[in-house]
């Protein structure tokens, strides 16, 4: 009988059984292997990346063999699940701020079909492609923008759950605190010397461009904006887009994938969170 891997985990403490998940699980840590970036557009996977291969050392993978945007597919080898054969780290920012940050990048041109309204983006079919500026890439289609939210993170936690090494990482615990994230990162790839969780982190100083597997990797350059961590802040957000179309993303994101990310008890945080400047935001019109 062949024997089974384990593989210690960071999310439950406990060792996790992966013999059931298909491809031979690679060693873990000390340069001898990589690890797999997923999470939804600007969701800090660049950031990820940038952190984990300067401070922890650990290639980086985003599209090898699919899209790190993309909904996790079920990859089958006969009865057996494959996971691509690398630990994944999944990066996460809560619902409010990242389709405001989604809104803001469709109306680039890009990966997001154009749209016009706030109010119509976030209640409207959601059109994501690899790149709406080339042609033959893949194309997806949800009810809505948190249609699409629901759906990347349900699926990364049921992969989770099969017993793949699957490690939630909150963008804005990784924007505001670096090394513990770090520390949980190292720990979950089992490194044999954890990442110091009081240890001092370089942050980028201007945001990070977009990278991937084949073209130059992101790098922070004056000609891009100041990175502002603040950005992450629910309370920025929420005045931002006002408590209207809070209400709309709330109604329609599932509780089970919002405590699968990290963030149970979210409704009630933003209900806080909302101040005199979010309701305001939602008597003087649409936008």
């Amino acid at each position: 009988m062949a024997e089974q891997s384990t593989l210690s985990s960071s999310v439950t403490g406990t060792s996790m059984d992966v013999s059931t998940v298909g491809g031979s699980l690679k060693q873990f840590g000390d340069g001898a292997v990589r690890v797999r970036v997923m999470g939804t557009p600007r969701s800090g996977t660049n950031l990820a990346k940038y952190l984990v291969e300067r401070y922890l050392k650990v290639p980086v993978v985003f599209d090898e063999g699919f899209w790190k945007h993309g909904i996790f597919p079920a990859l089958m080898s006969g009865r057996d699940l494959q996971y691509g054969e690398l630990p994944i780290v999944v990066m996460s920012k809560d619902p409010v701020t990242q389709l405001l940050s989604w809104y803001r990048l469709a109306r680039n041109d890009g990966i997001f079909k154009p749209s016009g309204y706030l109010s119509s983006f976030l209640t409207g079919p959601f059109e994501i492609r690899q790149d709406f500026t080339e042609p033959k890439q893949m194309e997806y289609r949800y009810r809505n923008p948190s249609d699409y939210w629901n759906q990347f993170y349900f699926a990364m936690e049921a992969l989770r759950r099969t017993g793949a090494p699957v490690h939630f990482v909150c963008y804005e615990e990784l924007a505001s605190f670096p090394a513990s994230s770090l520390n949980s990162i190292s720990r979950f790839l089992d490194l044999s010397s954890p990442f110091d969780a009081g240890s001092a982190v370089a942050m980028p100083q201007h945001a990070l461009g977009a990278s991937n597997d084949i073209d130059q990797a992101g790098s922070s350059t004056e000609n891009q904006t100041p990175f502002d961590p603040a950005r992450a802040e629910l309370a920025s957000a929420l005045a931002r887009i006002g408590w209207r179309n809070a209400m709309t993303i709330l109604r329609d994101i599932d509780d089970d994938v919002m405590s699968a990310t990290g963030r149970a008890g979210f409704r009630k945080m933003c209900r806080d969170a909302a101040g005199p400047a979010a309701m305001l935001r939602s008597l003087v019109g649409f936008w």
